[in-house]
């Protein structure tokens, strides 16, 4: 113990006077050097590495903050679209509303569409309760939709033009044509009407407007029906079929307008026709309501 206290206090004179004494200062500084360095190496390197680490996870946190604020901003973006979209299609239908004064007009959202190959109707939310009644006619700002089948209290059905079982009196509005026929809806073709058995002769040509003649007192004269898409000449030659396709976008109705007053009166009003007053008026099948 006493040459061990002689050696640690023969170390601690040594290192304080290792100055004054350059074999003992210059021999601990080499021995030390390495451990020291090593030291300092380790201590940065710690020091630094908890340093990125920290940074890494603020970077983290950052970076998940900044999803979730995209997240909202996507939404947020996404119901001020919708927005802007409904804006847009009610001031359409409301400028349409604003044109057509000489229909008395209800708005309705369709709440459920049934869309096939032989049947084509929706559903909107107004019925017995709104008023609305059998065969009053459906519009949009585009052209004619069909007209109502089923009222119940609170809804009512709506057939389609499209459907097979829908035939509505055309007119072609070419001036050097008016051309007079019936369409219906084109089981062949889903999505088009068809005028069949239309005489040769009959002057129809691809890209012709085809509207509403407002025959039958149920869909008002002067409604776009759609576009002669193409005529068919029969093997025979002596009649033709003709194609059209509709003004409406029937897979993207939201809202529609029901025509309230009796399209008849409407067709005497504009037409001046007292022809059309004696007859009483037909469904859109052309029978007479009430045979």
């Amino acid at each position: 113990m006493i040459v061990v206290l002689l050696v640690l206090g023969f170390c601690g004179w040594g290192w304080r006077h290792r100055e004054s004494v350059p074999f003992i200062s210059k021999s601990l500084a080499f021995t030390t050097a390495p451990f020291e360095h090593g030291i300092s190496r380790v201590s940065f390197l710690g020091k630094t590495g908890i340093s990125i680490l920290d940074q890494i996870i603020d970077n983290w946190n950052e970076l998940e903050e900044l999803k979730r604020e995209n997240g909202s901003l996507k939404a947020e973006q996404s119901v001020y679209k919708e927005i802007l979209a409904e804006n847009m299609r009610y001031k359409t239908l409301l400028g349409f509303k604003e044109r057509s004064k000489e229909y008395k007009l209800m708005g309705a959202t369709t709440i459920m569409r049934d869309y096939g190959v032989w049947s084509n109707t929706l559903v909107i939310d107004h019925g017995e309760d709104a008023g609305l009644k059998k065969y009053m006619p459906v519009i949009v700002p585009e052209g004619i939709v069909g007209y109502i089948t089923e009222v119940y209290p609170t809804s009512a059905r709506v057939k389609l033009l499209i459907d097979p079982g829908c035939k509505i009196g055309v007119l072609v509005q070419r001036l050097d044509s008016r051309v007079e026929a019936i369409a219906s809806g084109n089981s062949t073709n889903p999505g088009n009407l068809i005028i069949s058995g239309l005489a040769r002769e009959a002057d129809v040509v691809k890209g012709d407007q085809i509207i509403a003649s407002g025959y039958g007192g149920v869909y008002p004269k002067g409604a776009l029906v759609g576009v002669v898409e193409n005529v068919i000449v029969d093997e025979a030659g002596s009649t033709q079929s003709i194609e059209i396709k509709p003004a409406v976008n029937f897979g993207r109705l939201e809202e529609v307008f029901v025509i309230m007053n009796p399209i008849a009166r409407t067709v005497l009003q504009k037409e001046n026709s007292e022809e059309l007053l004696k007859e009483p008026p037909m469904d859109p099948n052309m029978n007479r309501v009430g045979e």
